[in-house]
C-alpha cells in the first residue's frame, strides 16, 4: 500500500522559477503602444476622410504661393473650362454676387448638402446669384455623371490636379467662398452647411 507523506506545516509548495528575458516586458509594452497608435491614427483618418467630422481633408498639389483668399480680400481670379466645354473666367462675373464652392462627389458632406445647394441656387438665381462649383480630383466626365444624376445645374468646373483648390488654399471639403458684387470675399466657410445657413449666406451677398 502506498502512503502519502504530508508536507510539514508552514512550508509553502515549491514552484518552478519563471524565466525572465531582460528587456522583454519593455519591448512588449512599446509594441502594444505602437499598435494602438497606428489603430487610433487610422481611425482618425477614416473618420476625417469620410466626412464624419464635418469636412473631408484634401492634399493640395498645386501652387499655393499667391495671395491668401481671406475675408476682406479680393477673390483670386482664374480662368477654366466648364465640364460642358464652355470658357469661364471669374472676373467676368464682376458686379454679380458669387458663391464659389469647392467639393467632390467622393466627399460625404458634399453629397449631403448638394440638394440644398441646388435649391438655394434656384431660389436666388433670378436675383442674380451665381454659384460656381469646383470639383476636386475629378475629371469632366466624373462631374457630368454625378451632377447629372443629382440634378445640379449651376456652373461646374473639374479640378483634377487641385490647381484651383491650391490657389484658394482649400484644405478641406466642402469649402465655400461668398463673394460680393465688388469681388471682395465676405465669408469663408469650411464644412457642410445646413439649408437655413445657406439661405442666410446667399442673401448676405445679394444685399
Amino acid at each position: 500500500m502506498q502512503t502519502t507523506q504530508a508536507r510539514p506545516s508552514g512550508v509553502a509548495p515549491t514552484s518552478r522559477p519563471r524565466l525572465r528575458i531582460p528587456g522583454s516586458e519593455r519591448v512588449r509594452t512599446i509594441a502594444i503602444m505602437v499598435v494602438v497608435g497606428v489603430l487610433v491614427a487610422a481611425g482618425v483618418w477614416f473618420l476625417d476622410r469620410n466626412g464624419a467630422s464635418g469636412y473631408t481633408t484634401v492634399e493640395l498639389t498645386g501652387d499655393t504661393s499667391g495671395p491668401r483668399p481671406v475675408v476682406g480680400a479680393t477673390a483670386p481670379d482664374f480662368a477654366a473650362l466648364t465640364v460642358d466645354g464652355e470658357p469661364f473666367r471669374l472676373a467676368d462675373l464682376a458686379g454679380q454676387p458669387v458663391w464659389l464652392t469647392f467639393g467632390a462627389s467622393w466627399c460625404a458632406d458634399c453629397r449631403v448638402e448638394a440638394p440644398d445647394l441646388q435649391a438655394t441656387y434656384e431660389r436666388y438665381a433670378p436675383q442674380g446669384l451665381a454659384i460656381v462649383s469646383i470639383w476636386i480630383e475629378e475629371t469632366d466626365a466624373d462631374v457630368r455623371d454625378y451632377t447629372g444624376r443629382v440634378g445640379l445645374t449651376f456652373t461646374r468646373i473639374s479640378d483634377p490636379t487641385t490647381s484651383l483648390a491650391s490657389r484658394y488654399r482649400t484644405y478641406g471639403l466642402p469649402t465655400h467662398f461668398f463673394i460680393g458684387p465688388d469681388g471682395t470675399i465676405r465669408e469663408v466657410r469650411l464644412g457642410g452647411l445646413p439649408a437655413e445657413e445657406m439661405d442666410r449666406l446667399a442673401r448676405s451677398i445679394l444685399e
